[in-house]
């Protein structure tokens, strides 16, 4: 493959010139704050679902106010989505007093997570604004947007619904649906009580799972768009750790619930409700299902196979086994695929694919002690019929596998970056399916950070090197 044009101006740090200029040296702050010497980088790059434009965000100097920009594919030319004033306009009035605390708070949440501010409506013509907490529908043809969301509580984790037609949101440790046409009633899947306090958390992501698991949702809709899969956190025997705030005149204090070494978990569950509304049903996995263990293991991954099985990660506290859970939600019968095992301990990843052509998935694994990528198979029609079977070990050497970045099944090809042949690089290889054909596809010497679209022919390449800033790239 290779890169086609340059995406955005190239962010070049003339460390020469400014040599040669002492006067233009810049200050401390000014090297450590966003951007640094080299200026701001797109954030939030995503693909549209059909893979035609690549979008992102490019924020000023000040960090307040950017524009959401896209690349046609077709001529590789930016052009503002969204720009400036139509975004301020998304926005709930201004926040006072001790709100803007929270703000600012949310916002340094979101930047340190990359939890996304937009998402795209899988017709590839309307985006989902998360401003604030408040929601907002635009559609891109007209340029105007509809609020989804109001009053005082945020709603976040947004999504659509497979077919487009609704949007989901936690909002108040619940969730909630409703339809983007029609009727505007929102329906509430699941209910906490008074007595639950902060306590309860359904389809929502605490501190651990988000900071030590690098989760970033729990809760998603089946494929056919009829229910919805989502873990339930009981945080009651956790303790609080009390965080100070002193930026504002007067500090103030929120208390985390954060365990310590030894202390009770979240009590975790994966439960499934109709997307309508109606009773969960909680799944049954060993380890899960009694009360006095679901604070001994963490559930890191979840998410659906096909429309009637999930798949379920579970892992132990000391974090060297992990099993993979197929569970069939019509009848609750579970069976385990596959069981990973360290003497010290595993790396939870996103590295388990289920290929769209079904029966087959992939598996990211230190078992001989690099990361490699293997491939497994499963009866297609009837998923727990028995535990998966390896296929094959598709990478191997003496170098680490750091991500698996796209999946091209038309043509049996998987892209990954890995460290091979330099430990210091960061390049991207492609590999057939059969465990053939492998070779590298990044030609510059550095970092590479690949991103592909569900489907289409191009990716983006964002590289950097130790005298090269980062820089984005679309490839074919």
């Amino acid at each position: 493959m290779k890169p086609l044009r340059l995406l955005l101006v190239v962010f070049i740090a003339c460390l020469c010139c400014l040599a040669q200029n002492a006067a233009k040296l810049p200050s401390i702050p000014e090297i450590f704050a966003p951007g640094g010497v080299t200026g701001r980088e797109p954030e939030t790059v995503k693909w549209s679902p059909d893979g035609t434009r690549l979008s992102y965000v490019l924020r000023d100097d000040s960090g307040d106010h950017g524009q959401l920009y896209y690349v046609d594919v077709t001529n590789g030319k930016p052009a503002v989505l969204v720009a400036t004033e139509k975004l301020a306009s998304l926005s709930p009035p201004e926040n006072i007093g001790g709100k803007q605390n929270k703000d600012d708070r949310e916002r340094e949440r979101r930047s340190r997570y990359s939890i996304a501010g937009y998402h795209w409506a899988s017709d590839s013509k309307h985006l989902l604004f998360d401003s604030k907490g408040q929601l907002w529908y635009y559609t891109l043809e007209s340029g105007t947007g509809v609020q989804m969301t109001s009053g005082a509580d945020p709603s976040g984790d947004p999504k659509f619904s497979p077919e487009g037609k609704r949007i989901s949101y936690v909002r108040k440790h619940n969730l909630y649906v409703r339809s983007l046409s029609g009727d505007s009633r929102e329906s509430e899947l699941t209910f906490t009580t008074e007595n639950d306090g902060d306590n309860i958390l359904n389809g929502e992501v605490d501190w651990v799972y988000e900071e030590e698991l690098g989760v970033r949702s729990n809760y998603f809709w089946s494929p056919d768009g009829k229910h919805i899969a989502y873990l339930q956190m009981n945080e009651v025997q956790v303790p609080e750790y009390p965080i100070t705030d002193y930026i504002p005149d007067h500090p103030t204090v929120d208390h985390q619930k954060y365990p310590y070494a030894g202390d009770p978990n979240p009590e975790v569950r994966v439960g499934v409700v109709d997307a309508n509304g109606g009773k969960t049903h909680w799944v049954n996995i060993p380890g899960l299902t009694g009360k006095q263990n679901r604070n001994d293991y963490y559930v890191p991954r979840f998410g659906w196979v096909n429309k009637d099985v999930l798949y379920v990660q579970v892992l132990n506290r000391d974090q060297n086994q992990l099993d993979i859970y197929f569970v069939d939600t019509p009848t609750g019968r579970s069976q385990l695929m596959l069981s990973e095992k360290d003497e010290a301990w595993l790396l939870v990843n996103d590295s388990f694919r289920i290929l769209q052509s079904g029966g087959k998935f992939l598996w990211e694994s230190w078992r001989d002690g690099h990361t490699h990528l293997y491939l497994y198979s499963f009866d297609k029609g009837n998923p727990l019929n028995s535990a998966a079977k390896l296929d094959r070990q598709l990478t191997s050497g003496n170098y680490e596998v750091t991500g698996l970045d796209g999946i091209d099944e038309a043509n049996g090809t998987i892209f990954y970056t890995s460290n091979e042949g330099d430990d210091r690089q960061q390049n991207l290889f492609s590999v057939k399916l059969d465990g053939t054909n492998k070779q590298r596809v990044s030609h510059e010497d550095g970092a590479h950070k690949a991103s592909f679209p569900e489907q289409g022919k191009y990716y983006a390449d964002t590289y950097s090197a130790l005298l090269t800033p980062p820089r984005m790239q679309l490839c074919s």
